[in-house]
């Protein structure tokens, strides 16, 4: 191993370059010759060209390097000029019209030039988050390559730079100098050869560049995982989908950071089901959720494995305002996409139906249907003007590199295209919508619980439907009192989702909730809202949402729907639960029970001696480090038994709480500690 190589070890060329870089330097520190803040170029020019005039004379010819030959030619032959600086999250113009998120990745690229050979450089980039500092020096990520053909401050001068990393020098800005909204400062340092010590002259770091900071916000989530049985084998979503989702929402989406629990919820239909049935489910499921404590503004998505059959994904609506009770669903798997090969393509599968949920209508290109005007043509980041080019950051672990996205070849994750990424458009829709729903309440909302006629407990109704052959299904009837959140106003707010529907066709049933007595005499009729699925295509069936609220009658024991005068599903309601007895240590951990693949599997069996055939039951767990916020791994559950796997439980205990009731306004509650391990 040789010793680090020094500038007595400098060839007379790399002696006169880095001799040059220190004049240059020096000539920048003068007092007559301040940083540039301006973005007038002439201003940066004539900058530039006085600190040349002072060092005017030395001159050295980089050409004769292998000769040893020193010709004298002007300065600025061999002098590196800084073309343009792009501070970049997700996607970037060179007028920095994306705004910049505090707490979200940033990289920095510079746009390079030198009018003389080619050459290959490192360097470092001065950061401050005041004009006066302290300034903080970064290392360069790579090196970046330096051609005369490569040269230019026009935008069309910066297409093949801003297209390929090697073109650029890179920075990423540490975590802590991003992590709150305000004036951001750069400056470029000292640059020098991929290899050696020596300095490069350059007047790169003239200009003094500020950029904004705009508060950050987070993506609050609950990932459920639905898993399955097909063909005698149970069909689950891999900690890899899991993975590459959070990364995909991280690296993609405008967020400080991703704030995503997950939890292994069995699909309460058989496969093969639809997006509207999961996602009734699931909204139920948040419902409740919310009403025991979580966050009100988490949204709340289904994963689901196509190994045993493709589900397509679909929202529970479009919601043109803050809606974060608007779930989504959709599948997940390994192959099928060509252009996809990281492992998972769940993740921008995923970030394309929770787009929806933050009022993204499609970009309607390669097949997607509906929605409304998109700027830029064929579904691309941007126009043939190349003025829009994405940036991900990757994630080392998930072995996903940083690269950039291409401005013509890349397409909005909105569309149906290939290669999706966020444009600045869909970017600035969901960042405004994040920052609205920050602003809402995080608890349930006052007394939602109100029953339909404005007084008194009710029960709250959660039903998919196939509008088209007028079939449904009824997820769950929870009291209101349980599940104290209003439902979306689908009437009021929720997007018209028909607008997805690529012939613009409306939908004209009519949905009917009736409730009955024991003989069948009906003590309530009324018309109920439902919301149309979003990503539907024009031959497939119209499907759709249902979350209402219905009066408690006395006498109450059964809740109907009807479409266009049709029975589509039945629910038994009405008399008072039995209270739930779970045994102290209801704990299994058979692997080769059905479901568990082989891993720890919970198994909870509990009784309810003399409960009626109305009676279900929603199961809750809380394994947090407090064990303060109870999360719903089932809801209305027929018989007193239930299969988890064991896996999803990180700590060693877990709290159990199962809660009876029988749809109206009665709940029986019991919980008990789990020894998992």
């Amino acid at each position: 191993m040789g010793a680090a190589p020094t500038l007595r070890r400098m060839s007379s060329v790399r002696k006169a370059e880095h001799d040059l870089a220190l004049a240059i330097e020096a000539a920048s520190a003068d007092e007559s010759s301040p940083p540039v803040d301006s973005d007038d170029d002439a201003s940066v020019a004539a900058a530039v060209d006085a600190i040349l005039a002072r060092v005017g004379g030395t001159e050295m010819d980089e050409a004769g390097a292998d000769s040893g030959v020193l010709t004298p030619r002007p300065p600025a032959r061999v002098v590196v000029r800084l073309d343009a600086l792009e501070v970049t999250q997700e996607v970037q113009d060179l007028p920095h019209s994306v705004p910049l998120v505090a707490g979200k990745s940033t990289i920095v690229r510079a746009y390079l030039s030198r009018p003389g050979t080619a050459v290959t450089v490192r360097g470092e980039l001065r950061v401050a988050r005041s004009v006066r500092g302290p300034w903080r020096s970064v290392p360069s990520l790579g090196t970046a390559q330096l051609s005369p053909s490569r040269q230019g401050t026009a935008p069309e001068d910066l297409h093949s730079r801003r297209a390929d990393l090697r073109y650029s020098l890179n920075f990423r800005l540490p975590a802590d100098l991003v992590a709150d909204p305000g004036t951001l400062w750069l400056r470029l340092g000292t640059l020098r050869r991929s290899r050696g010590v020596g300095a490069v002259p350059s007047v790169a770091h003239v200009r003094r560049h500020r950029r904004t900071l705009s508060a950050g916000v987070p993506l609050r989530l609950r990932l459920v995982l639905l898993p399955y049985t097909s063909g005698g084998t149970t069909h689950t979503p891999t900690a890899t989908d899991v993975d590459h989702l959070r990364s995909y929402l991280r690296r993609a989406y405008p967020v400080s950071e991703v704030l995503m629990t997950t939890r292994t919820v069995p699909a309460s239909s058989p496969a093969p089901f639809t997006a509207a049935q999961v996602n009734a489910q699931l909204a139920a499921i948040r419902a409740v959720d919310v009403a025991t404590g979580t966050d009100a503004r988490t949204h709340y998505y289904g994963m689901v494995s196509s190994g045993g059959f493709f589900m397509r994904g679909q929202a529970s609506g479009i919601p043109g305002t803050p809606q974060p009770a608007t779930v989504a669903s959709g599948p997940t798997g390994s192959s099928g996409f060509a252009w996809d090969t990281d492992g998972s393509w769940g993740d921008w599968y995923g970030a394309h139906e929770l787009g929806h949920t933050l009022g993204r209508l499609h970009a309607m290109f390669c097949g997607a249907g509906g929605g409304g005007p998109y700027p830029f043509a064929n579904g691309q980041l941007s126009d043939a003007d190349q003025a829009f080019v994405g940036i991900d950051d990757g994630e080392t672990a998930l072995g996903l590199p940083t690269r950039v996205w291409h401005p013509i070849t890349s397409h909005d994750v909105m569309t149906y295209c290939d290669d999706q990424w966020l444009s600045s458009f869909t970017y600035e829709g969901i960042y405004d919508r994040l920052v609205a729903e920050d602003a809402l309440a995080s608890g349930a909302v006052p007394g939602a619980g109100a029953g339909a006629d404005g007084g008194g407990w009710g029960m709250r109704l959660f039903a998919s439907l196939n509008l088209d052959r007028a079939e449904g299904l009824i997820a769950a009837v929870l009291p209101t009192e349980l599940v104290g959140e209003a439902p979306v106003d689908s009437a009021a707010d929720a997007r018209d989702a028909r607008d997805d529907r690529a012939d613009g066709a409306g939908h004209t049933a009519t949905v009917i909730s009736q409730v009955l007595d024991a003989e069948g005499t009906v003590l309530d009729e009324r018309p109920v809202p439902f919301v149309l699925s979003s990503c539907e295509d024009p031959d497939e069936d119209v499907t759709a949402t249902v979350d209402a609220v219905l009066p408690d009658r006395e006498g109450a024991a059964v809740v109907r729907l009807l479409v266009n005068g049709t029975v589509v599903a039945e629910h038994q309601v009405g008399g008072r639960a039995v209270a739930p007895s779970l045994p102290d240590t209801p704990t299994d951990t058979g692997g080769d029970r059905p479901g568990g693949n082989g891993s720890d599997v919970l198994h909870l069996e509990w009784a309810a001696p003399g409960a009626s055939g109305s009676q279900r039951y929603v199961v809750q767990v809380s394994s947090g480090p407090d064990g303060e916020v109870w999360e719903t791994v089932a809801v209305d559950l027929a018989e007193p038994v239930l299969d988890l796997p064991g896996d999803q439980f990180e700590t060693e205990t877990v709290r159990v709480r199962v809660l009876a009731t029988t749809g109206t306004g009665t709940v029986e509650v019991q919980d008990v500690q789990v020894q998992l391990r």
